[in-house]
């Protein structure tokens, strides 16, 4: 928010530097990021006449001028199509720093120098080299008057400001014109405010010639119409020109320049009709159920959403309401009749337009941000105003005021003990009332101990009793509050289990040397269609942009592009892990109805784990190192016993803990891989830590067992099976067929070979038995491993090896 120094001080009488109103501005909460000096005196900038002017013998488009510069005749080159003899001219003479820069970013200082051979004693400027301006078709030409080698701050009155760029909060819609800001400055330095309008008006009856009607109040709550006939269309006067352009607004005649005026002004958007280019007299405020084609001011065809508010005519829509014009009512050099519309529409419906156009103007920043609701008709009345002194008008009696919901003030009461207790000062209720007074608090009422006041409409930011505090702590200034003598020791609150499992899932996947990631939670409707079914997702109604449209129902999208990523910067082992949260939809939801969260980890692998070598040949991540990662996880965990898996006829390994499903691991597939360009193998495994954390609070924590002292058991066998047959599947039924004696299980060989016949394996398990009372023997084993195998055969199909 770009706010002029020069302008500030119509509003206050302030005697600070533009240097000392930025710092005092950012200890208020205004942040000033910028402090920008607008214009220059031009020093050593004259009025020149041109006496001469010939072709440059050496260069088609370079003109050799003779040019008076007071006493002293100067040979100057120019290259402008425009100039003349008889001309005056601005000339920066030798010396002459001009406020532009050169291709390097130096200051652009002229010296005398040889064009073509030909030697040139300085520069006949355009608009843009001295910063008047953004013309730099041809010199600038002055009024012939002027007497050569005078001045030209003298001759022009150039106009210098300096400009002092804010970074504004959304809570603060009130600092978004010169008038807010000054009524901020004014409570802070204890200045009288003074405004140059009306702020008072009788009740008047409503306009003759044109009718206003509000159809849909929602969205639009207030509408405020003024009429003004018999204009002239014309430039600016300089003062206004200057004003705007200072602040960087283009000026484009005289009525649209008063209408940005006040809005920079005040805070409120105007927007000006030709008024006899509305159709039947009348303005009706209304959205539609069908979407609308609607030609802008800037002459392109938008396609509006049904919903979308509209300023409409006797025949149709003329403006996106709070937003931009229409073509077919703009104000013109024909225009002589004014429409001044002036109105307060929902902020909400103005940002959901705005961000379905990708379209923010001056206006709908402001109406995003919520206007003040009293402010129409002072608006309206102040460009009335302004028009008839300017541009030659007449403004017409009556003023229509539709009004369907009215906004009122809100209260709040404000304790000394809890200003005191919170600042850390010792304030008189005096104190207290003396600082927010500049604010335009009412006060409603005063007790002995508290201050009841009346918020004004234009801080909506007041909502409560802190928010009126942290008023007092920043006019008071927080530098000037002394620092307490002592503090207050305060304990930390406690960690809890789920901030416990998540700091130990973190280290786990660091000490397996996986590499945290971070992802965004949206990302486009293109890639999660690749994710799943897209009427089980969530979709933002009004995305920021195409790339941030749908709530993430996987991390996996993340581990793709991040792995693509580190690929296309010729990575070549990825280990990545990510923590985030996942969507989906549901029918009673985890925080919002409709809508599961749940807190997933992500472990990914891709490309070689070891890459080509003298000593070594290169090797691709397979599913089994991943599957150690993740056996190693979940033994970090104290998990590693109670995890079952199993697979599926797609080769997805499923995980279970107390029989619930909470991940599973598996191959990206080539077509995901083809589409995120990446040319490696690469292997995911996704568990939901909300479902084991869930599980863990069910189930209890584990206590501590002694080691037995009696000694474990082992027994090897080899069975031969097809060679279909997984191990994992053996696995799993020899786990539940030998007991609660089993202790320990693995497969330690695998053999192939013709000796077994067609399509056979043979795998050797050692089975590991223990009973923490006595120690067990060949004939209390014996039973077990005998049902074991007659299992096996009647499942499987395995025959006994060995």
């Amino acid at each position: 928010m770009k706010i002029s120094y020069n302008w500030l001080k119509e509003f206050i009488n302030l005697e600070l530097s533009p240097e000392e109103t930025a710092e005092k501005l950012t200890l208020i909460g205004l942040e000033v990021e910028n402090v920008i000096p607008y214009g220059s005196n031009l020093e050593g900038v004259v009025v020149g006449e041109v006496l001469d002017v010939r072709d440059h013998p050496n260069a088609d488009r370079l003109r050799i001028c003779d040019v008076q510069v007071d006493d002293e005749k100067l040979q100057i080159i120019c290259g402008a199509d425009n100039v003349a003899a008889g001309q005056k001219v601005p000339v920066a003479t030798v010396g002459t720093t001009l406020p532009v820069e050169t291709d390097d970013g130096k200051p652009f200082t002229i010296k005398i120098a040889k064009l073509r051979g030909v030697e040139s004693r300085g520069m006949i400027c355009a608009e843009d080299e001295l910063g008047l301006g953004d013309d730099h078709s041809g010199i600038m030409v002055l009024e012939k008057e002027l007497r050569p080698g005078q001045p030209l701050h003298e001759a022009m009155e150039l106009y210098q400001d300096t400009i002092i760029d804010i970074e504004l909060t959304p809570n603060r819609p009130d600092a978004t014109c010169h008038l807010g800001v000054a009524r901020d400055l004014s409570a802070a330095l204890n200045l009288k405010l003074s405004k140059p309008f009306e702020t008072e008006f009788e009740q008047s009856q409503q306009l003759d010639e044109i009718s206003i009607s509000i159809e849909s109040p929602e969205k639009c709550h207030r509408y405020v119409g003024k009429l003004v006939k018999g204009v002239q269309i014309d430039e600016s006067p300089s003062w206004l020109k200057n004003r705007l352009k200072a602040i960087g607004i283009r000026p484009v005649n005289n009525i649209v320049d008063i209408t940005n005026y006040v809005m920079f002004e005040l805070g409120q958007p105007l927007h000006a009709f030709d008024s006899d280019r509305i159709n039947g007299n009348e303005i009706i405020v209304r959205d539609f159920e069908e979407p609308v084609e609607f030609e802008t001011l800037d002459h392109i065809q938008r396609k509006c959403s049904p919903g979308t508010l509209f300023i409409c005519d006797g025949r149709g829509p003329v403006a996106i309401a709070g937003v931009m014009g229409g073509v077919d009512s703009e104000v013109s050099d024909e225009t002589q009749n004014v429409l001044i519309e002036s109105a307060y529409f929902d902020p909400a419906s103005i940002r959901k337009t705005a961000k379905e156009q990708v379209l923010q103007t001056d206006a709908s920043y402001r109406f995003e941000r919520g206007i003040d609701p009293q402010l129409q008709r002072i608006a309206a009345e102040r460009t009335a105003e302004l028009i008839a002194d300017i541009a030659g008008g007449t403004v017409a009696k009556g003023c229509t005021d539709v009004h369907p919901v009215e906004t009122k003030a809100s209260t709040l009461t404000l304790r000394k003990s809890y200003v005191n207790r919170l600042l850390g000062t010792d304030f008189t209720l005096e104190d207290i009332d003396n600082l927010l007074e500049g604010l335009e608090l009412d006060i409603l009422e005063k007790t002995e101990n508290a201050l009841n006041y009346r918020i004004p409409t234009f801080r909506p930011d007041l909502e409560r009793e802190v928010d009126l505090i942290e008023e007092v702590g920043r006019l008071y200034d927080y530098n000037n509050i002394p620092s307490p003598e002592h503090g207050k020791f305060t304990s930390p609150e406690p960690i809890t289990d789920w901030e416990r499992l998540l700091a130990k899932t973190k280290e786990s996947a660091k000490g397996l040397q996986y590499r945290e990631i971070y992802s965004n939670s949206l990302m486009p409707k293109e890639e999660a269609e690749w994710l799943g079914e897209l009427d089980e997702m969530i979709h933002t109604l009004n995305p920021i942009s195409k790339e941030m449209t749908t709530l993430r129902p996987s991390l996996l999208y993340g581990f793709l592009k991040a792995a693509a990523y580190n690929f296309n910067r010729k990575a070549q082992q990825i280990r990545f892990f990510e923590v985030g949260n996942v969507f989906s939809k549901t029918e009673e939801g985890t925080y919002h109805r409709g809508i599961s969260e749940q807190t997933n980890i992500l472990f990914g692998l891709a490309g070689f784990k070891t890459i080509e070598h003298w000593k070594t040949e290169s090797e691709h991540y397979d599913a089994f190192d991943l599957k150690a990662s993740i056996n190693g996880f979940f033994e970090q965990l104290g998990l590693a016993d109670d995890i079952h898996s199993s697979v599926d006829d797609e080769n997805v390994l499923h995980y279970r803990l107390a029989g619930k499903t909470i991940g599973r691991l598996h191959q990206v597939s080539a077509d995901m891989l083809e589409h995120y360009d990446i040319k490696l193998p690469a292997i995911i495994a996704e568990f939901s830590l909300t479902e084991i954390f869930k599980i863990r609070q069910e189930t209890g924590s584990r206590s501590y067992e002694p080691v037995s002292k009696f000694p474990s058991f082992e027994f090897d066998f080899a069975v031969i099976v097809d060679q279909s047959i997984r191990a994992g599947d053996l696995l799993n039924t020899i786990e539940e067929t030998a007991g609660a004696a089993l202790e320990e299980l693995q497969v330690f060989d695998v053999f192939e070979g013709e000796s077994l016949g067609e399509r056979k394996k043979s795998l050797a398990f050692r089975l590991s038995f223990l009973d923490k009372n006595k120690t067990l023997t060949i004939n209390e084993v014996e039973p077990i491993i005998n049902k074991v195998v007659k299992v096996l055969e009647n499942q499987y199909s395995a025959k006994l090896r060995s």
